[in-house]
């Protein structure tokens, strides 16, 4: 007998969307045999196989599909690099976090001195990560640990052959040994480039479907341009690109100029020979590149809505395709005059007694320079908050659900400048604990004009021994909000305890013995806690690391070198094993998700919260799923629905979006951005949701309280209603197709529009927010040993009331409800399997 995948788009269509760990179509579905209808093996869409037609749920009436988009983010081992990438992401969530993005004239409207501190910002990051692979490459290996030792000088230890080429024949010249090193941040930009070009081909280049009328666009979220990041990204990967290659090549020429002194070219003698012609030409090509990058930067266009302008494809062609390759030619031709255009040995190592304790010429001071600057760009961002008052205005729209507890933005508003603020520390301290330790590798970081005994001084930026310092603070900041935070947690215990018994019957309660009823309460306790409180002690450590940031600069201005040479040896070394820890735990999480399948699935949660929003700022920035799925989606609703514009299909049928976790913000995101003739035909049910507890906190100008009216406003209209005037109809319509589904013991999801006690099992459902009982049962069941475990933020479709909400939603729709069992006709195998974030166990999937 063939097998049947039902093929119809009439009726009702539930339409799963899964949260996160990437959870198979298989559990997602609750069925042991899918298959592929739509998509492809990164993120597609999955229906049930029966064993045939007759009797399957699958039919003209009702039929269950799953979106599994679960590889995007991962998937395959290439995910492990982009634990690396962590600083580039944080600074692409603090774009979108800032409360000043706003609607106007149709279109997304951004502030705009911060859109250009952000660019700005992210260029130097990336410039960060290539300053720490010269560091260590150019720096220390092939200029210090390359320059001829004396009989007291020692030479660089645990090189073995690695470092051997140092001291070949052929390789006699300072040139020579740096063109070599280069090759380590020449293959690093490569590895980034080529990282963002494959995810932007397999994301960003996904095509956003277009609408064939104006759209009437009132939040930041329904404007399609959102994900329609093709050009935009794809110009600011070629400036990072040419930035990143002409820093190496400068800092690969700068010492071979006469004396390594820029002023030097004002004088004929450094214009003789032919070679020093070449050397100083590319020198000036290379630099002005650098000038004219960090100047376009800023000024790349925003994103156009979809199908506008699409005759020039979002700058396709134009300089910017050619721009990397022209910088990797000059780049190609200073290496060349490296190698054969130098004269032999560099006349500034030779002949200084020193030459082995000097840094790279240019490095220290291109490393101090940036972090000024990364300084005051930061400075910028806040004082831009303050000057403009939205660090301190609660987001439009609290009264138009009639909820004053909805949640205001974190930290006062100034998530923006916070994260950056992350993202750019956590950039330094990469970079500073790679540098130094490479340097207690090869023998001792110090400063100048420092010895460090029989071990070969190799000198370091002073500011990376400061940096080093300030992270070992911050450490020991963090331990301490760290114990706050979890008394905090415990201290409502025993609120947890009096909700527990007062939401559970009476015999139910008395059923149970005490201990259980408390580790009931200790969970609930920890689940509603544990969210305020990692923001309040996220928060606090950042103004925390603000202040030791400060203070670590003034004393570096006050000190200077004296923290290394005035017997604070034991601090520097404290504080270097911190950020070795860093570098070391990142490095093993990388090895771990490249050789384990489950733990780049735990690796990939981060991705799936952090990774949502397009790449803004940074085009090096782990890829944003969501330009992948939010047009998948949308074209997959408009198909499902029948109103897609080149729609040839028989007439549509509805869609029931069922939404768990991420998911849900995913699910959000398509119906804000869908036309109105697709909204009216969808019905929405979300569980574990966490738009208000988390999104509405973090990114006020995209998910607030006007967002979640007009959500509801759009699935209360009925064919034929006109969009209602802003602030009409406050709070959600009793009619509204929507439910969200949450847990008191669900770290993650939570209300969306107020919260509501639990209702009593076999109570009549009601639309909007509903709050489950988790355990179902305080006491043990009729047969059963054990006592029902809490299921958190898993297994939403355990619950009865999972299916009650389904039935009401399709039943309310006009069809018949969707069969709940398993017709007798029909025969499918069952395969015992447990259940996958949020989905229950494939025994289940009779449903």
């Amino acid at each position: 007998m063939d097998r049947y995948v039902s093929q119809d788009i009439s009726g009702w269509t539930e339409l799963r969307v899964h949260g996160v760990p990437g959870t198979p179509p298989e559990a997602e579905l609750c069925h042991p045999a899918v298959a592929l209808v739509a998509g492809d093996r990164l993120a597609g869409f999955y229906r049930r196989v029966w064993e045939g037609a007759r009797g399957a749920p699958d039919g003209p009436d009702f039929r269950r599909e799953g979106y599994a988009w679960g590889k995007l983010t991962s998937g395959d081992n290439s995910r492990a690099l982009w634990l690396l990438l962590l600083p580039f992401m944080f600074l692409n969530l603090a774009y979108y976090m800032d409360p000043g993005h706003r609607i106007a004239d149709g279109r997304t409207r951004v502030v705009p001195e911060r859109n250009a501190v952000q660019r700005l910002l992210a260029l130097s990051l990336t410039g960060t990560y290539v300053l720490a692979a010269t560091s260590v490459s150019m720096d220390l290996v092939g200029w210090q640990c390359g320059a001829p030792t004396g009989s007291s000088q020692p030479a660089c230890s645990s090189g073995g052959f690695w470092l051997n080429w140092l001291h070949y024949g052929w390789m006699d010249s300072t040139g020579r040994h740096l063109a070599v090193a280069a090759i380590v941040p020449l293959a690093l930009v490569g590895l980034l480039w080529w990282t963002a070009r494959r995810t932007w081909a397999t994301m960003e280049a996904q095509q956003v479907p277009q609408v064939d009328r104006a759209a009437d666009v009132r939040l930041p979220l329904e404007d399609r341009r959102l994900w329609n990041g093709r050009g935009p990204v794809r110009k600011l990967r070629a400036l990072h690109v040419a930035g990143a290659l002409a820093v190496v090549g400068v800092l690969l020429l700068a010492p071979l100029l006469p004396g390594a002194d820029l002023t030097a070219l004002s004088h004929g003698d450094a214009w003789h020979p032919a070679a020093a012609v070449l050397r100083n030409l590319l020198l000036l090509a290379l630099l002005l590149v650098v000038v004219l990058v960090v100047a376009w930067v800023p000024w790349v266009k925003d994103r156009n809505r979809p199908g506008q302008d699409a005759t020039r494809r979002d700058g396709d062609g134009g300089p910017y395709r050619l721009l990397p390759w022209l910088v990797a030619a000059l780049v190609a031709g200073a290496l060349a005059v490296a190698c054969w255009g130098a004269a032999d040995g560099n006349p500034a190592a030779t002949t200084d007694a020193t030459a082995g304790t000097t840094a790279l010429p240019w490095q220290t001071g291109a490393v101090r320079w940036l972090l000024i600057a990364q300084g005051a760009l930061l400075l910028l961002l806040a004082a831009s908050h303050v000057v403009r008052g939205t660090a301190k205005k609660a987001p439009a729209g609290h009264d138009v659900l009639g909820n004053p507890d909805f949640p205001r933005p974190a930290w006062g508003g100034m998530t923006m400048a916070g994260v950056a603020l992350l993202a750019t520390l956590l950039a330094t301290a990469l970079a500073a604990g790679v540098t130094l330790r490479i340097a207690e590798i090869l023998g001792a970081p110090t400063v100048p004009g420092h010895t460090t005994g029989d071990q070969r001084p190799l000198v370091v930026p002073t500011v990376y021994f400061w940096t080093a310092v300030c992270a070992l603070a911050l450490v020991v900041v963090a331990l301490l909000l760290a114990a706050l935070a979890w008394t905090d947690i415990r201290r409502g215990r025993t609120d947890a305890l009096s909700r527990v018994e007062a939401f559970y019957p009476a015999d139910d309660t008395h059923g149970a013995p005490r201990g259980r009823r408390r580790r009931i309460a200790a969970g609930w306790a920890r689940a509603r806690g544990l969210g305020p409180a990692a923001q309040d002690a996220l928060g606090l450590l950042l103004l925390a690391a603000a202040v030791i940031t400060v203070a670590g600069v003034a004393l570096d201005l006050a000190l200077g070198t004296r923290l290394v040479t005035d017997g604070s040896r034991w601090l520097t070394t404290a504080a270097n094993l911190v950020l070795t820890g860093l570098v070391a735990a990142l490095l093993w999480a990388g090895r771990q998700a490249y050789r384990s399948e489950r733990f780049r699935r735990t690796v990939g949660i981060l991705w799936d919260v952090g990774t949502f929003w397009p790449r803004a700022t940074h085009p090096f920035a782990p890829p944003c799923y969501a330009e992948r799925t939010v047009p998948d989606l949308l074209t997959r609703l408009e198909y499902l629905t029948g109103t897609a514009v080149d729609h040839q299909e028989p007439p549509g049928g509805r869609v029931l979006l069922s939404c768990h976790s991420q998911g849900s913000v995913i699910g959000a995101a398509v119906l804000l951005q869908a036309n109105t003739t697709a909204g009216v035909r969808t019905a929405l049910l979300t569980y574990g949701c966490p738009l208000t507890r988390l999104y509405a906190r973090f990114f006020p100008a995209y998910f607030n309280a006007d967002a979640v009216h007009r959500l509801g406003q759009l699935l209360a209209l009925a064919p034929g209603d006109a969009l209602p005037a802003p602030g009409e109809n406050p709070g959600l319509a009793r009619d509204t197709r929507w439910y969200n589904l949450y847990r008191p013991s669900d770290p993650i999801g939570g209300w969306v529009v107020r919260d509501a006690d639990p209702l009593p099992p076999g109570a009549t459902p009601h639309r909007g927010d509903r709050q489950l009982l988790d355990p179902m049962q305080l006491s043990k069941q009729l047969g059963d040993t054990c006592y029902q475990p809490p299921k958190g933020h898993s297994d939403y479709f355990s619950d009865p009331a999972f299916d009650m909400c389904v039935r009401d939603l399709v039943v309310g729709g006009g069809t018949a409800p969707p069969p709940t069992t398993t017709p007798p006709s029909t025969t499918v195998p069952v395969v015992l399997s447990e259940s996958v974030d949020g989905a229950a166990p494939v025994s289940r999937a009779l449903l």
